[in-house]
């Protein structure tokens, strides 16, 4: 599967190392921070089994409006 960011996350996302990410390196390394993400959002919702992904979605939503 092929997602298409836009070019701020790009940015966020090379932000996050020195090393100059191209091609499979970019592919590997946003994969990765996909990954711990999942990871992350799994975690909070077993340890807080009253609150839903759309609750998640809504608290960052709301930090950052």
């Amino acid at each position: 599967m092929l997602i298409e960011i836009e070019d701020t996350v790009a940015k966020q996302v090379q932000s996050l190392t020195t090393i100059r990410l191209d091609g499979a390196d970019y592919d590997y390394f946003s994969d990765w921070l996909i990954r711990v993400g999942v990871a992350t959002v799994r975690g909070a919702l077993e340890k807080h089994p009253e609150l839903t992904l759309g609750d998640l979605v809504m608290m960052q939503y709301r930090d950052h409006h």
